[in-house]
């Protein structure tokens, strides 16, 4: 597997997006897959064309290619416009020319401008990935394109400063103009010496749909899309409510299967647990129940349920069509001064679900610091884990957190999904109130994606494939041996 590059800048992305438009092709067929409109094919859940276009980090978004059945709700879902080829099936490079047709006038004038060319094929493409190709060239004097495992060149994933690329075009047109039946290596050919960059692709996200056995292999690697939702909890449950509804229809928005909230997230840490867990427990699985039905989405949220005594159990509540259990936190938070396992009972069970065939393990916060959990979780089949968090702030707390979803993932070979609260900025007291830092990490340990302190939410299309091959290549689960 090839290193990976640091997470995007997300204010320089930010930036970017606003003179970016995506082009992405769509409507072509395969005849192997017998004429099949390859880009609304099915995989986990969406079509392939609504996946490329989730992902696409652009202000503007063109479809070459027709409307089809599904094309209103993608123009409402997206935002993008929809145009023809002209004249229909002239080729990919007559497809990119329409597109760069129907661009904005204020795009156009712009010198600073980008074009995400992409197929709308190639539904495992990350966000990450086309924001890395976005940012790869900040003066904005290279072509960046995704580089197959292989080496194959992906023509139709490739980020290209928009004047460079509307020089391109005129250079390979035909004397008579157009560009019918032409094929899109013309175009890179059109580049000179340090004109083209190549970036490596991870897991299954170079492959688009040609065969049928591309469309099961893509079918066996996708897994559902995982939002990740780092909100501000507070000391009153009807404000945490409404935060959690809030979250949850943005995820649902955004196409995610699934969505974790933090750890807490029924009242902050410093008030009253059991008197929450009493009185206000039962609100939160009402509201996660009505919202999972509503629009057919799994939940993760935190909260407390009464335990032996005074205390509670520190508890993660999972609801969704068809699904309902619960986790308690099995390790308690008894360091750097704090003691949980004074108002908290601690839990026993590991504890798996199972979504759009992926197996997710349950983790919580101070778990993170126990690898046994996680490589106990990856033996009961476990691909990812989710870790709600309240993190505790001080002196290196972010960068041991940091350090510690890295190690876990590599622990255990599994994707580490861990959403954080999003800290007060006025926060002193003791009670853990989170750092932000919300995370998505690889199965080798390559932080994916992070937000900071803010609130905010980070979205993840898992990849299968991407863990069975790290677990090909580093088999810790099958190498321990027991020690004595």
């Amino acid at each position: 597997m090839a290193a990976d590059a640091p997470p995007p800048d997300r204010s320089a992305l930010a930036a970017s997006e606003q003179r970016t438009a995506a082009i992405v092709l769509a409507g072509g067929t395969a005849a192997r897959l017998g004429g099949t409109d390859k880009t609304r094919l099915e995989v986990a859940g969406a079509t392939s064309l609504d996946r490329v276009l989730r992902v696409a980090p652009a202000a503007h978004r063109i479809v070459v290619g027709p409307e089809g059945t599904d094309g209103v709700e993608l123009i409402e879902r997206h935002g993008c416009r929809f145009v023809r080829e002209d004249p229909p099936r002239s080729g990919p490079l007559a497809a990119v020319a329409r597109g760069v047709e129907a661009l904005p006038d204020a795009l156009v004038e712009d010198p600073r401008a980008r074009v995400l060319v992409l197929a709308g094929d190639m539904p495992l493409l990350r966000s990450e990935t086309l924001a890395a190709l976005l940012l790869a060239d900040p003066a904005g004097e290279q072509v960046v394109a995704l580089e197959a495992p292989d080496g194959h060149l992906q023509y139709l994933c490739a980020a290209w400063p928009l004047p460079r690329l509307r020089a391109a075009l005129d250079a390979v047109a035909h004397p008579d103009g157009g560009w019918a039946d032409l094929g899109m290596h013309r175009l890179y050919r059109a580049l000179g010496k340090g004109e083209l960059r190549r970036l490596p692709a991870r897991g299954s996200e170079a492959t688009d749909l040609d065969t049928p056995a591309d469309v099961e292999a893509v079918r066996e690697a996708a897994g559902p899309r995982i939002a990740l939702a780092q909100v501000r909890i507070t000391g009153h449950v009807p404000e945490n409510l409404a935060t959690v509804r809030r979250a949850v229809e943005q995820a649902a928005a955004a196409g995610a299967r699934l969505v974790v909230l933090p750890e807490a997230s029924l009242i902050a840490f410093g008030h009253d647990l059991r008197e929450a867990a009493e009185r206000h427990h039962g609100e939160l699985v009402a509201l996660l129940e009505e919202l999972a039905q509503r629009h057919g989405i799994t939940v993760v949220a935190g909260s407390f349920t009464p335990a032996d005594g005074a205390r509670v159990h520190n508890t993660l509540v999972v609801r969704g069509p068809g699904l309902a259990t619960e986790y308690r936190k099995i390790h308690l938070y008894d360091a750097f001064g704090a003691r949980e396992s004074d108002t908290v009972a601690p839990g026993e069970d590991l504890v798996t679900i199972d979504l759009d065939g992926t197996r997710l393990g349950l983790t919580t916060c101070y778990d993170v610091r126990f690898p046994a959990q996680f490589t106990a979780l990856a033996r009961r089949g476990a691909q990812a884990v989710l870790l709600p968090l309240a993190w505790g702030d001080g002196e290196g707390k972010v960068e041991q957190l940091r350090l510690l979803l890295r190690a876990r993932a590599l622990d255990a070979t599994v994707a580490v999904l861990a959403a954080d609260q999003a800290p007060p900025p006025a926060h002193r007291g003791r009670a853990p109130r989170g750092v932000g830092h919300s995370a998505v990490i690889g199965p080798l340990g390559q932080v994916r994606q992070e937000l900071g302190r803010e609130e905010g939410m980070l979205l993840v299309d898992l990849d299968l494939a991407e863990v069975a091959a790290a677990r090909a290549a580093v088999p810790v689960l099958e190498h321990e041996r027991p020690l004595r």
